[in-house]
């Protein structure tokens, strides 16, 4: 008996070691831990007994509680929550705002909670509320609502509506996990995989859109907007929504659209100063100072004493030109924020709105200050230069001897020199501002004119195309340079002479290739004309053959730029236009009897092109 006692008993023992390993064999640790729903009273309807809010959450949680996967979800017990309330001093049919249930639930370690609402209709019972993830209330999701003819019944259609709202959050887990290790494609992947799983999703797609403002690429933007706004069509004050959108609609320059957005986020925690600056910034730099204006003055209204918000107005009202505010604000941190005080950019742009504002005293004893406090910074004694300059003729050469690399300063000397008359020297102290600082505005123009004044219209017409090649405003060269050729082709009506007539035509030709329109196309062919006709009357006074046939060469050459050109002016400039093209029509046979005399070549064709 005792032999086979042993061997019995060595026989079970070996067949559960057996089962209990192929049980660890089977046995696959969970992705997620185990989460904590917690299901409070429902808010009962107007006029409604308290005691309906609580057996209504007690019904739903029931139902919840068959429904779900014990494994994953553990649904708070009733009677925990109620003896929590007790102990707190609460009534166990109490409801519950966000931040109690917040509370609650941080004590019973939920990670979920349902916040609900409760009402009899003429349809009958009537549930519903939001599903708000304990670590962020911005992760919530409206559940569908259920009615029915009974609680009961409703309860179980309530409580099916929230298990398949939950279908969403293994993929926003895994999205959170996949941001969090900074694998922002899975993140989108498993986001998008919450959302398949239910459509209606907003918590999941707030992850998605977390991911979506941490990606690049040219189609981010559109699908950022989409998705931000379709979490706002079932949430509409949801502020992870509202900062996608207004960030996507800024990435798609849509300014006003953005703005809307922005401010709409500002409305939904006013009370919340870092939020308000941030969205300020965020305006300012979308390109919405004049949304921002009243926004930021409303905010330093309020907290007149919080210096952030005083420097963002003065940012902000500067931007604007809004003069005044600017220089109320600006006075006030000169007086106070030792921030400003230290900047010598602010000083210059406070003296600035001073002068713009009509204040120049006030302009010239900030500049001023501004030179005391930072005796090394060329722009504000540059500044300073400017206003004093009236009273004291000393002030610029001073400062040349203090700054004689400063181009701000040099550019002042070249204008001086210019009025004064001095235009070699003038010429000399611009390209010298240039040589140090080659962006300055405008300063090849300057260079051009200055070599127009010299009589060097060749080196002038040099610097416009440095100017154009330097990425100086197209517009203004070529404005600029089709106001000098219009006035020289003017003179060369008067000298009749081809090279006059050519000087002009290189202006505005150059000027409609960088602005065309038809005025500088029609100009081109008055141009050209002018060089055909002028050309050939002087080839008919040569006695150089050479010399003759050069001119008649030139004379063909321009014939089609002439014609195009006043073709091309038929519209507005009708009656010259036909006059013209009339006359060089004429001219067509001149050219043929110039080649043959001069050139010994046959003249082409009637009708035939030339090139």
């Amino acid at each position: 008996m005792g032999r086979g006692y042993t061997i019995v008993v060595g026989i079970c023992a070996l067949a559960g070691l057996t089962a209990t390993a192929q049980g660890q064999k089977k046995k696959v640790s969970a992705e997620f831990t185990r989460q904590g729903l917690l299901i409070v009273n429902f808010a009962p309807g107007a006029g409604a007994d308290l005691n309906l809010g609580r057996h209504a959450a007690d019904v739903v949680r029931d139902r919840v509680a068959r429904f779900v996967d014990r494994k994953q979800v553990d649904v708070i017990d009733g009677d925990a929550i109620r003896i929590r309330l007790m102990t707190d001093g609460f009534s166990p049919d109490t409801t519950y705002s966000v931040s109690v249930a917040h509370a609650i639930g941080r004590f019973l370690r939920a990670d979920e909670f349902l916040l609900a609402h409760v009402a009899a209709t003429p349809a009958g019972v009537r549930l519903w509320g939001d599903l708000i993830l304990l670590r962020d209330d911005q992760l919530r999701q409206a559940i569908a609502p259920a009615t029915a003819p009974k609680l009961d019944s409703a309860a179980t259609l309530f409580a099916r509506n929230l298990i398949a709202a939950r279908t969403q959050l293994v993929g926003e887990r895994r999205c959170e996990n996949s941001l969090r290790d900074g694998h922002g494609a899975a993140a989108i992947a498993a986001a998008r995989e919450g959302i398949a799983a239910y459509p209606r999703a907003t918590i999941a797609r707030v992850c998605l859109v977390w991911a979506l403002r941490q990606s690049s690429g040219a189609g981010v933007a559109p699908e950022l907007l989409d998705q931000s706004r379709a979490i706002l069509a079932v949430d509409s004050v949801n502020k992870h929504a509202l900062e996608g959108a207004a960030t996507a609609l800024d990435s798609l320059r849509r300014r006003n659209e953005a703005a809307d957005m922005w401010l709409r986020l500002a409305a939904t925690d006013t009370a919340n100063v870092d939020l308000q600056l941030r969205i300020s910034y965020a305006l300012f730099d979308g390109g919405n100072a004049k949304r921002d204006e009243p926004f930021v003055a409303a905010l330093v209204a309020a907290h007149p004493a919080d210096f952030r918000l005083i420097q963002q107005e003065w940012r902000v009202a500067y931007e604007n030109k809004s003069w005044p505010r600017a220089i109320e604000s600006g006075a006030q941190l000169l007086a106070q924020d030792s921030v400003a005080q230290r900047d010598s950019v602010f000083y210059y742009r406070l003296a600035t709105a001073y002068h713009e504002s009509g204040r120049p005293l006030d302009a010239l004893e900030t500049a001023l200050r501004g030179v005391s406090t930072f005796p090394k910074d060329a722009r504000i004694y540059t500044l300073y230069t400017q206003y004093v300059k009236a009273e004291a003729d000393t002030v610029l050469p001073r400062g040349l001897a203090l700054f004689p690399t400063s181009p701000a300063l040099l550019a002042l000397n070249a204008k001086e020199l210019r009025a004064k008359g001095k235009i070699a020297e003038s010429l000399d102290a611009t390209k010298q501002a240039l040589s140090i600082d080659s962006t300055m505005s405008q300063g090849r123009l300057m260079v051009a004119q200055l070599e127009l004044e010299l009589g060097r219209p060749d080196s002038a017409l040099a610097a416009l195309h440095r100017a154009a090649a330097g990425g100086e405003d197209s517009s203004l060269i070529a404005q600029f340079a089709l106001s000098k050729g219009n006035g020289m082709y003017r003179a060369a009506n008067g000298t009749k002479a081809s090279n006059d007539f050519n000087l002009a035509l290189r202006y505005i030709a150059f000027a409609d290739s960088l602005r065309s329109s038809e005025q500088s196309k029609f100009l081109v062919g008055a141009a050209a004309l002018g060089v055909v006709q002028a050309s050939l009357t002087e080839a008919a006074t040569q006695k150089d053959k050479s010399e003759g046939c050069r001119l008649v060469h030139v004379a063909s050459d321009l014939i089609p730029m002439a014609r195009t050109g006043l073709q091309a002016g038929g519209e507005t400039f009708a009656e010259a236009s036909k006059q013209s093209l009339d006359y060089l029509g004429q001219l067509d046979p001149y050219v043929g009897q110039g080649l043959q005399a001069f050139c010994g070549e046959k003249p082409p064709k009637s009708g035939q092109e030339r090139h």
